[in-house]
């Protein structure tokens, strides 16, 4: 996480335009619910709690998460800065996430937004998240996917310390009802396509 600390200085400036459609096209896929209950991760330095906290309302909550203590640091100050309410900000690992650091309250959303390519136990990691998860609930992942990697595709890996040539989707797919995945807008500097997929918790 030392790289994410340093890279935390300069994400904003450096990629926030590249993904901020696809943020509002993941916040409008969650389908939010005044009082819902959003578990968002890796939060990064909270990009998308704004749109995640407008559509929860006064009465919801947005449980943002990173391992990154810098992430969080830029999170913080997004949250501060926007004067947002609602929003409970954690250091934890993805795969061991303890409800009880975050008020115990069940998530009934899971937003994970280019996480999936990152972890370095996807399946395991994805599996605790869904458990997580209450019943009925509904989680969206955005990531990128490139079958075949280009330069740009290498050194996002590198960069980001990921593995694009995942199909991350698929651990959703294998246990979600009414899946759904489609292509999102994409740039050569995302290494891949981007897409969304989406599915409700029996």
């Amino acid at each position: 996480m030392a790289w994410y600390d340093v890279f935390s200085a300069f994400y904003d400036a450096s990629l926030e335009r590249h993904y901020r459609e696809q943020r509002v096209q993941a916040t409008a896929a969650l389908d939010l619910q005044p009082g819902s209950v959003v578990l968002d991760l890796p939060c990064g330095t909270g990009q998308s709690l704004p749109g995640l906290c407008a559509g929860v309302g006064p009465s919801g909550r947005v449980l943002g998460v990173d391992l990154s203590a810098g992430m969080l640091r830029q999170a913080q100050r997004r949250v501060e800065r926007g004067g947002l309410t609602g929003v409970t900000l954690a250091r934890a690992d993805a795969a061991t996430l303890d409800l009880s650091a975050l008020g115990g309250a069940p998530p009934d959303r899971l937003h994970i937004f280019l996480g999936m390519s990152v972890f370095p136990n996807p399946a395991a990691t994805f599996e605790h998240l869904w458990s997580l998860l209450a019943p009925g609930g509904r989680c969206v992942i955005v990531d990128c996917h490139a079958e075949t990697l280009s330069f740009q595709g290498r050194m996002v890996n590198l960069l980001a310390g990921a593995d694009i040539r995942r199909r991350s989707w698929a651990p959703l797919e294998a246990v979600g009802v009414a899946f759904e995945r489609r292509a999102l807008p994409s740039l050569p500097l995302h290494g891949g396509q981007l897409f969304l997929a989406t599915a409700l918790k029996p």
